[in-house]
C-alpha cells in the first residue's frame, strides 16, 4: 500500500466501529488520480441520521494530511437542495465522484443517484433586477481597475483579479451553470479531461473561455476590458451614461 492508503486505513479504523456511522467515499483529486504533492486525501464520512451534529476537520497520520467532513444523510440532502438554490452543486459533486470506501448499509447507491439527479438538473435564470445591477457592478469593478492602472497603485493585481472573478460570476449565472471553483477554474477551462474527471460540463460560450484565459496569462487591463465588455454584451449592452434602475421599496 501507498503511504497515504496506509494514513487513510489509520484514519478509518475508528470510524468504521462507531454504530452511527454509515459509510464513507474518499473524494477530491485521490479519488481521481489527479493529486499533487500538496494535495490533502479528502473523506467525506455518512452518519446515521440519529446523529444530531456534523463535523469537518484535518488530522496529520503518518505525514499524510487527512482532511474530512461528518454529516448525517439528512444534513447531506439539505446541502444538495441549498447549494443549488445558490447555484452550485458542490456536496452534489462530492458525492457523485466519491469512490466508496465502505459502506455497511448500501445506502450510497441512493445517495449518488440523488447526487446526479441534482448534477443533471438545470438552474433558473436570474431577474432583470439582478441582471441590471450585475452590469453596473462590472461595468464598475472596470472603471475602478483603470483608475488603479493609470494612476500605478499597488492595488492593481488585488482589482484586475477580482473583476475577473466577477466577470466569470456574473455571466455564470446569468447563463445558469455553475461558477467553476476558484482553485480549479483554469484546469477546468483548459484541461478537458481534468474537466470530465470533476463532472463540469463545458462552459456554454467558448468565446468567454478563450478571453478569460488569456486575461488569466497576460495581466492587462485591455485583456479584463475585453472579458468585460464580452460579458455586458452578451447580457444586452451598457451604458454609464443615463443608467438608472427603479424598483419598489
Amino acid at each position: 500500500m501507498r503511504p497515504w492508503e496506509v494514513a487513510l486505513r489509520k484514519f478509518l479504523k475508528p470510524w468504521k466501529e462507531k454504530d452511527f456511522v454509515e459509510a464513507a467515499l474518499l473524494t477530491g483529486s485521490y479519488a481521481l488520480g489527479l493529486q499533487t504533492p500538496r494535495s490533502d486525501v479528502d473523506v467525506y464520512i455518512i452518519l446515521s441520521d440519529d446523529v444530531d451534529w456534523r463535523k469537518r476537520g484535518n488530522v496529520v497520520i503518518d505525514g499524510v494530511l487527512i482532511e474530512y467532513f461528518a454529516n448525517p444523510v439528512r444534513q447531506i440532502k439539505r446541502y444538495f437542495e441549498k447549494e443549488f438554490a445558490s447555484y452550485s452543486r458542490s456536496t452534489a459533486r462530492i458525492i457523485a465522484m466519491g469512490k466508496v470506501l465502505f459502506d455497511k448499509t448500501g445506502m450510497t447507491e441512493d445517495l449518488k443517484a440523488e447526487a446526479f439527479e441534482y448534477l443533471r438538473k438545470s438552474f433558473g435564470r436570474p431577474n432583470e433586477t439582478w441582471v441590471e445591477l450585475s452590469k453596473y457592478f462590472l461595468w464598475d469593478a472596470l472603471d475602478s481597475l483603470k483608475d488603479a492602472g493609470e494612476r500605478s497603485d499597488p492595488s492593481f493585481g488585488y482589482l484586475y483579479y477580482m473583476a475577473l472573478s466577477r466577470a466569470l460570476e456574473v455571466y455564470s449565472k446569468f447563463l445558469g451553470v455553475e461558477m467553476p471553483p476558484t482553485s480549479k477554474v483554469y484546469r477546468l477551462f483548459s484541461d478537458e479531461a481534468f474537466r470530465k474527471a470533476y463532472l463540469f460540463p463545458d462552459f456554454p460560450d467558448n468565446e468567454f473561455v478563450n478571453l478569460f484565459l488569456r486575461a488569466m496569462r497576460e495581466v492587462r487591463t485591455e485583456n479584463a476590458e475585453a472579458l468585460v465588455s464580452h460579458v455586458l454584451g452578451k447580457m444586452g449592452g451598457f451604458s454609464i451614461d443615463g443608467w438608472k434602475l427603479r424598483t419598489r421599496v
